[in-house]
């Protein structure tokens, strides 16, 4: 398929891109996350020719970053840089020295993953030279060919030499036995009010510094779980409790006898009520009526899915070995490429061998930059060997 340069914007629902003879794509990105609006933005900076298939806001909520609604772990991602900037702004007249005694007294400016990726689709459609084509809907299949990619989305195939892939993943989420209105239900969907309101933490690494001095409780059973409250306590003091949710320990007699050492309490019983208002979490209730108040629940029950059916289908290596294959990440190199030339993997959904990659904000920008610029630095080389040989 072909790109038309000067139609900036988001394609309705089935639509074709625009074919004009000459002018194909570079790239195709799929994922509408944090890593996928990072490879648009560096592919239209590069000038490069692409399409974006962001997904749906179903396939939005099945993503894990659609539940950080506070980045601050990122240096210049602070309100400490936004709110003197809007103080000056404002100045010193007697109408603006009202808004900035409201701006003093308003909540904290946060700024969530959805207001970084909404930031990157304005600035895509505001800006007349871009070249990324915005396509939202859902990509259901891929298919390596002699010159490259075709992935379909709503029964249209797009076509370029190179496939960016950054779909994401969804971390396991506790299931609650609740009684609600004279029924017992027994759901995920109970934990989502606390998630959305960033009550429910899911990475030390991005959220960890929130719980400083605060009342947590880690829900999980494994390792991790045990490793992740030693920390929060070594840390920031504030792990309390681990909640097993009816599931069996697994970790070491040494984790054991470190978390008792720490004075973190291990309770067994299912979890059965979480007190949630917008302006904190309340408390957590366990069966038996056994009722702990809290600030933060850290979730720590590993992946549900890693979204790798794509790499899959394009016959990916996948790492993690021995796990099931819905965990199973991408296997990728320094690059963010995979073992199949010209396809890359990008944000949480992706693995190397040689070192860990971070689960952060910050990582899946910076690896989406080196996918898209070595499947620039390749497009040039090819531009600039056709440019001497017609010479």
């Amino acid at each position: 398929m072909s790109f038309a340069p000067g139609l900036p914007g988001v394609l309705p629902p089935g639509a074709p891109v625009v074919s004009i003879e000459g002018m194909k794509l570079d790239l195709i990105i799929v994922g509408g996350g944090i890593a996928g609006c990072a490879a648009a933005l560096r592919a239209s900076q590069n000038g490069m020719r692409a399409l974006w298939i962001r997904g749906t806001r179903i396939d939005a909520k099945r993503s894990r970053g659609h539940w950080v609604v506070n980045i601050d772990n990122m240096v210049g991602v602070h309100e400490g840089i936004v709110r003197p900037k809007l103080e000056r702004l404002l100045g010193r007249g007697e109408q603006l020295a009202s808004a900035r005694d409201l701006l003093a007294s308003a909540p904290p400016i946060t700024i969530s993953t959805r207001d970084i990726i909404m930031n990157v689709v304005d600035r895509l459609e505001a800006e007349p030279d871009s070249q990324v084509q915005l396509l939202e809907e859902t990509a259901t299949e891929a298919r390596r060919t002699e010159s490259g990619f075709e992935v379909t989305a709503n029964e249209v195939t797009y076509s370029a030499p190179a496939l960016v892939l950054a779909t994401g993943v969804m971390d396991r989420q506790p299931s609650i036995m609740n009684d609600h209105k004279g029924e017992t239900s027994d759901d995920i969907k109970w934990i989502y009010p606390a998630a959305n309101r960033e009550q429910v933490l899911y990475c030390i690494r991005c959220e960890g510094h929130l719980t400083r001095k605060r009342r947590v409780a880690v829900v999980g059973s494994g390792p991790a779980a045990a490793e992740i409250a030693m920390m929060l306590h070594e840390r920031y003091g504030s792990a309390e409790l681990i909640l097993l949710n009816g599931e069996e320990p697994t970790w070491s007699p040494d984790a054991a006898a470190a978390l008792a050492a720490y004075g973190i309490e291990v309770h067994a019983e299912r979890i059965t009520d979480v007190e949630a208002k917008r302006d904190g979490l309340r408390a957590v209730t366990l069966t038996g009526d056994k009722r702990f108040e809290l600030d933060f629940m850290l979730v720590s029950l590993g992946l549900f899915r890693v979204y790798n059916d794509l790499a899959i289908q394009l016959n990916a290596d996948l790492a993690d070995e021995g796990r099931p294959t819905e965990e199973r990440h991408v296997r990728i190199d320094a690059r963010g490429e995979t073992t199949v030339e010209d396809l890359f993997c990008v944000g949480d959904m992706s693995a190397r061998d040689d070192e860990p990659v971070m689960k952060q904000v910050y990582t899946c920008q910076e690896y989406a930059v080196r996918a898209v610029d070595a499947i620039d630095r390749r497009r040039r080389k090819r531009l600039r060997a056709a440019a001497v040989a017609s010479a």
